[in-house]
């Protein structure tokens, strides 16, 4: 079924509350949980409230934490996000680069004590919009196995990063560096869906089309093989060196471990062009280029050749006019997840 967007929204923000996030942090959350979901990835949306929330009442997400900005050199800063949840983090993060940016030309941020924070578009289309462009990378546990390893070394280590435009939507790279997000792995697990058997292998090495394999003792693949496993630890350095976070190999379960915070870290960078070109000038040449692709004669069967980011731009607006469309299974839990904390739903 398809649900009010700025309701599900309200809803999360104030089981959030309950669980005990301060209210500004609670919106941006939720505001993030949902851009997922409308945009359709279900896997970071509002189908990971019931663990945030758990996260948040155990202690392992401050509720009450401001991030704090630890070295300030102007286009380089370090920020400790003391364990404060990901999505207010990587927010405020990216605010404070682009006011840098908008004076010195760019700005890049080491994050660390971090914890994970949901779609990284959610980031870089909100600095795109601002006509800034924005990179933002993030470590996390280990789940994906190195080409030629049989152990999980290295986390699905997202990476994102958007190009403003005037007359397209801004270009926008969204992906994990396993095959997919390990979120997708939960997700059809919870609604008792099998998966590719390219996605990930059991504890035995062998590919299966069981998430419960993959994800009690089995592992994640990296995205191309060796060049997935290469960008990804050179995420998880410069997540982790450079920040002074911990390592995929040190960094606590995001899914069941209750006590530890996961100190992970992100690498952010945002850029102003206006400070190497006229703006209208940098925006125009990007659509005259976006416009290349578009006009891009197409493979049979194929109705247009897309942007980046474009077919999730289309689903975030139809999601906002009609509705975004949750499962049974989601909903469900969604319900059970406002009861422990006595929100009643009144998204349905």
């Amino acid at each position: 079924m398809r649900y009010d967007a700025k309701k599900v929204q309200d809803y999360c923000a104030k089981v959030m509350c309950a669980a005990g996030l301060a209210e500004e942090a609670a919106e941006v959350f939720a505001e993030a949980l949902v851009y997922a979901d409308l945009r359709g990835i279900g896997s970071h949306g509002v189908t990971r409230l019931s663990v945030y929330s758990k996260r948040v009442a155990s202690g392992v997400i401050r509720g009450d934490a401001q991030p704090e900005i630890l070295s300030d050199c102007g286009a380089a800063i370090a920020v400790d996000a003391k364990d404060s949840i990901g999505a207010y983090v990587a927010r405020k993060t990216v605010d404070w680069c682009m006011e840098r940016a908008a004076r010195l030309g760019c700005c890049c941020a080491t994050v660390k004590n971090a914890t994970h924070f949901g779609s990284g578009a959610f980031f870089t289309e909100y600095a795109a919009k601002q006509n800034m462009i924005c990179f933002v990378i993030s470590n996390s546990e280990a789940a994906v196995v190195p080409t030629g390893g049989a152990q999980p070394m290295l986390g699905t280590n997202p990476l994102s990063l958007s190009i403003p435009a005037q007359k397209h939507e801004p270009y926008v790279l969204d992906m994990a560096t396993s095959v997919v997000a390990r979120g997708k792995v939960v997700l059809a697990q919870k609604e008792g869906r099998s998966i590719p058997d390219n996605w990930g292998v059991d504890k035995y090495g062998v590919p299966s089309t069981d998430p419960a394999a993959i994800l009690d003792g089995g592992a994640m693949l990296p995205f191309g093989g060796p060049k997935g496993y290469a960008i990804s630890l050179m995420i998880d350095l410069m997540c982790s060196s450079l920040t002074g976070a911990l390592n995929c190999r040190e960094t606590p379960g995001f899914w069941n471990d209750f006590e530890h915070p996961q100190n992970i870290g992100y690498f952010i960078c945002v850029i102003d062009p206006s400070k190497f070109m006229a703006a209208d000038t940098f925006l125009r040449r990007v659509d005259d280029v976006l416009d290349e692709f578009k006009a891009c004669p197409t493979a049979p069967g194929v109705k247009e050749v897309m942007i980046p980011g474009e077919i999730e731009a289309n689903k975030y607006k139809a999601g906002l006019a009609d509705g975004i469309e949750l499962s049974d299974v989601v909903v469900r839990d969604m319900i059970e997840t406002g009861k422990r904390y006595g929100v009643a739903a009144d998204f349905l």
